[in-house]
């Protein structure tokens, strides 16, 4: 009997009470904000232990690792999106047999891709040293640290399908508890390890250990929540592997371009400059990193949502979602890229010290400024994911890393670090700014001018007193302590929310909120939270 056949044997799948797209969404981003906060808590008060535990050189060669190994993600092949759009749109169908078959389907793929993963980490570790500035006495710890790592990662891609389908059926939230519950210890092991004098070896085994077991308990997860869903290593379905591919073909393009864009830095630096000034553009990267983990963690949810919508040709709810989304994205990314250009010097200054704030700081304030730009993209992507129309983000995201790498490569020698950045900013404007809006008539039946009104205007218009107000902050109370800068900062948000509140949303939007915040606090009955 095949896999499919047993699926079907097995009954109909069990359904839950069925709750709204938004309050569905919304404890989704809950929690995956959740998970992102403490790991920015825990990124923010162990950098600086990392980096001197470790030095500028272990943690420049720590960073140029992580960014090395993170091209291994593109052996992907776009296969979790197509899981978590494919899983949606059969789930809210109930098309059992299919959504069976195309688990299984992916499982075989991924099993091959991981093999593929490990012969590519062995080529990696041996050509490190005649590719990057490593010193010789730490090639062969260096080494070590890719294969641990990549090893973890060719695991993890397996996994991954169990992931996408949770995520298909919008559980998010299980798999971010997850995270949290591993976080803490991860972080202790790893203090515990670097107080006794262990490197980058230990930090890799430790983080190939903890991602095992969490990998072990999102299958365990997705045993639970989708039950005729097991392990199965067959013969990949032939029509099922030619839609996945078929999907998935173009967010590897798209996939392909954001890892040039955003890991392609580290590895020009290593290339032109000393490994050890990559620590300086890595404090930067971290923070860019949270913003736009911030960012994406509210995007993500959008692809099952407009996958379940398409399928139910709901066609004004996928309008609404795509204007609201894209400001939303704009709204809570704004005051953190405003803090990054306006105060980035001076929080990096109390943060990591003040020899890292006059040469990390211009690089956030140049790359914060590209990310602000590019907010809205985050979520327009995520929505032509669920609506099986990922090409033209791909194409416009390939061509700004094209644009991003010769630039960069080009500028970072005439200006160093700065140059890099500017080769990152530069290629992102004009796609995100120009290109995209272009194209957004053609994909929704949204004008250009509302487009840019509903999107960028209102809120930037909105937020001038907040800038008003870090531009004093930074310049009058000029605070010196990290108690003293976030007090003042967090005191300064009332000058972004409260006009955003008024000047940014419509009317409609005030409206919604506050009844959706009115009816959470009444705790009213779950399946109240109507569509959008």
């Amino acid at each position: 009997m095949s896999s499919v056949e047993a699926a079907a044997a097995d009954g109909p799948p069990q359904k839950q009470a069925p709750q709204g797209p938004i309050r569905t969404a919304l404890k989704n981003i809950s929690w995956i904000w959740t998970g992102l906060a403490i790991k920015i808590v825990v990124s923010f008060f162990m950098a600086p232990f990392v980096v001197a535990s470790l030095g500028n050189v272990y943690y420049g060669i720590w960073t140029l690792l992580d960014q090395f190994t993170s091209y291994l993600w593109l052996f992907d092949f776009g296969v979790r999106d197509s899981i978590i759009k494919y899983v949606a749109q059969y789930h809210a169908s109930d098309q059992r047999k299919e959504l069976t078959s195309v688990v299984d389907t992916a499982v075989a793929l991924y099993s091959a891709i991981s093999a593929a993963v490990v012969l590519a980490i062995v080529v990696m570790a041996i050509a490190l040293p005649y590719v990057f500035n490593i010193p010789a006495e730490s090639v062969w710890t260096a080494r070590i640290t890719l294969i641990i790592t990549g090893a973890g990662i060719a695991q993890a891609f397996v996994f991954n399908v169990y992931a996408g389908a949770l995520m298909g059926v919008q559980k998010f939230y299980l798999v971010d508890r997850l995270g949290i519950l591993f976080t803490i210890p991860r972080t202790i092991l790893m203090v515990v390890m670097l107080k006794a004098g262990h490197g980058i070896i230990a930090l890799a085994l430790i983080s190939f250990t903890v991602t095992t077991i969490a990998n072990l308990l999102i299958y365990r997860y997705c045993r639970l929540e989708l039950p005729y869903l097991a392990f199965r290593l067959h013969w990949p379905a032939r029509e099922e592997l030619s839609r996945i591919v078929t999907y998935g073909k173009y967010v590897l393009v798209n996939n392909i371009g954001e890892k040039l864009i955003y890991a392609s830095d580290g590895l020009i630096i290593g290339m032109f400059l000393p490994i050890a000034s990559l620590t300086y553009f890595a404090v930067a990267g971290t923070l860019l990193g949270f913003l736009k983990a911030f960012v994406v963690a509210m995007a993500t949810v959008l692809n099952p949502m407009s996958s379940a919508l398409d399928s139910e040709k709901d066609e004004r709810r996928l309008r609404l979602l795509f204007l609201t989304s894209a400001k939303a994205a704009m709204l809570c990314g704004l005051p953190l890229c405003i803090g990054f250009i306006v105060l980035g010097e001076r929080f990096i200054s109390i943060w990591m010290g003040q020899a890292f704030g006059p040469i990390s700081g211009p690089l956030l304030a140049i790359l914060a400024v590209a990310h602000l730009i590019g907010l809205p993209s985050y979520a327009i992507t995520q929505i032509l994911y669920g609506l099986a129309k990922p090409r033209i983000p791909a194409i416009m995201r390939i061509c700004e890393a094209v644009a991003n790498i010769a630039l960069s490569v080009i500028l970072v020698r005439k200006f160093g670090l700065i140059g890099s950045a500017l080769g990152t900013m530069i290629p992102n404007i004009i796609i995100t700014a120009i290109v995209l809006p272009a194209a957004v008539p053609k994909l929704m039946p949204v004008a250009l001018k509302d487009y840019y009104v509903s999107t960028y205007l209102r809120p930037l218009l909105a937020s001038i007193p907040f800038w008003v107000v870090c531009y004093a902050i930074d310049r009058v109370v000029a605070p010196t302590t990290l108690v003293t800068f976030l007090g003042t900062v967090g005191a300064g948000l009332i000058a972004y929310l409260v006009p955003s509140w008024f000047g940014a949303l419509s009317d409609d939007e005030r409206q919604m909120i506050a009844s959706r915040v009115g009816r959470r606090w009444s705790r009213a009955d779950p399946a109240s939270a109507n569509a959008i």
